[in-house]
């Protein structure tokens, strides 16, 4: 498929933690604690949070730096089946992770997922009721990135933030961002984890927003379908898949753009990115499924199963 021409190593992945060094979008305001050697501090409900892989892990251009150094180098070296992810043997017991926060994602994976909590930081998105979407994007980010690399070998994942942190202090340098890290990591795929809210909050179920596109329409909506399809067994209304096109933006042709960054910023680099709604946090029939950890598990894990079907992954 479309999103699997570009699994070539990068040659800016790196693993920062080993060189101890930060670069790119790491904004002025980060603060001492967020060195790579350090794990970040646990969140409300007391879950460690694993290293920021946007810093951690790959090397992000400056933006002074020419378009040519933004463009990871290609190459035909094709991956093979039996990678596994980086870490030490004793550090498996069963087939999953001891310790997930020790994972550092694997350039040479088959296959290379980034998770996108959506908003953070600055950068508010809904909220009701004592709901912060941002707090939930995050924590579903987590449980789903915890367990793919817990049960499938063949899976590299990189999150966008695992704090909540902004990329950038302005809004839409702060989305491209979040492509940037996947177009780096030389990723299949990015999954943008959002829930929703409406004005008269009567709106409920999940919905899936993928680029029209045509170099990732494709790949974006089967990809999209396979996590909706498990959202729905929890119970979820399915509203399908949906592109949305800017009022604003057009191409040469006089063809409008994606109205969102995210697909749009992925397409452009030839990378499915998709954005998976799952919920309204201001619906009587939607708030059972995100009232506990468990729920949000159980969302995660739906998440996981569909990136998994799709891109056909190795169980331990």
């Amino acid at each position: 498929m479309s999103g699997r021409i570009r699994r070539a190593f990068g040659s800016l992945i790196c693993v920062a933690v080993a060189a101890g060094i930060l670069t790119g979008c790491v904004s002025s305001s980060s603060k001492a604690t967020d060195a790579p050697e350090k794990l970040e501090k646990s969140i409300a409900d007391g879950r460690t949070l694993v290293p920021d892989i946007t810093r951690d892990t790959l090397s992000l251009p400056g933006k002074d730096e020419s378009e040519s150094a933004k463009t990871p180098a290609k190459t035909t070296t094709p991956k093979t089946s039996d990678t596994k992810n980086s870490t030490d043997k004793d550090d498996v017991i069963g087939g999953s992770l001891v310790d997930p926060a020790k994972y550092i994602p694997d350039p040479g994976a088959r296959i290379k997922i980034v998770l996108d909590p959506g908003h953070g930081g600055v950068h508010a998105g809904a909220s009701y009721d004592g709901i912060s979407e941002q707090d939930l994007n995050l924590r579903v980010a987590l449980l789903c990135r915890n367990y793919l690399i817990t049960h499938y070998s063949d899976v590299a994942v990189y999150m966008t933030r695992s704090t909540d942190r902004e990329l950038d202090p302005t809004l839409k340098v702060d989305l491209e961002e979040r492509a940037r890290v996947a177009e780096l990591a030389n990723a299949d795929a990015l999954v943008s984890i959002h829930f929703n809210a409406s004005d008269k909050h009567d709106l409920h179920g999940s919905i899936v927003y993928v680029s029209r596109r045509d170099n990732v329409n494709e790949e974006s909506s089967l990809l999209g379908e396979q996590i909706l399809g498990r959202l729905e067994d929890l119970g979820l209304e399915n509203h399908s898949i949906s592109t949305r096109d800017s009022n604003d933006l057009f191409d040469k042709d006089g063809n409008p753009y994606d109205y969102y960054a995210i697909n749009r910023h992925c397409a452009s680099r030839d990378i499915p990115g998709i954005i998976v709604e799952h919920a309204y946090i201001d619906n009587e029939e939607d708030r059972p499924f995100i009232d506990s950890e468990e729920d949000l598990a159980a969302i995660a894990e739906a998440d996981a199963l569909g990136i998994a079907a799709h891109f056909e992954l190795t169980l331990y």
